[in-house]
């Protein structure tokens, strides 16, 4: 659950995030807006609070695709492989969610 998300979308504008689930670990993580070319990508760093240390990078395009639009995303810039596969279970966790509810929308038209 999203408790947090305040965000200035812009070439050099920040963003934090604090998000959890009730009675367990809260986690913040924030960075910097890199790339902001609207309405195709977005690119930012990506550092949690109690790492500030090992910031990453997150690429999001997206793109025209038939009658929709395809999404790509790119998590890169890792410390090490832990890392990278905690960020890779914690994101497909995430996009799985984000289907979940694009399919009750869906289905809701």
């Amino acid at each position: 659950m999203v408790t947090l998300a305040e965000m200035d979308v812009r070439v050099g504008g920040r963003y934090h995030i604090r998000f959890g689930v009730p009675g367990q670990e809260t986690h913040n993580v924030s960075g910097t807006y890199l790339e902001v070319e609207p309405p195709h990508k977005l690119v930012f760093d990506w550092g949690w609070q109690s790492t500030p240390e090992r910031v990453s990078r997150v690429t999001v395009t997206l793109r025209p695709s038939g009658s929709g639009t395809e999404l790509v995303f790119m998590h890169e810039k890792f410390f090490d492989q832990a890392a990278r596969d905690s960020h890779n279970q914690g994101w497909a966790g995430a996009f799985l969610k984000l289907d979940k509810l694009f399919q009750v929308a869906s289905s809701a038209a």
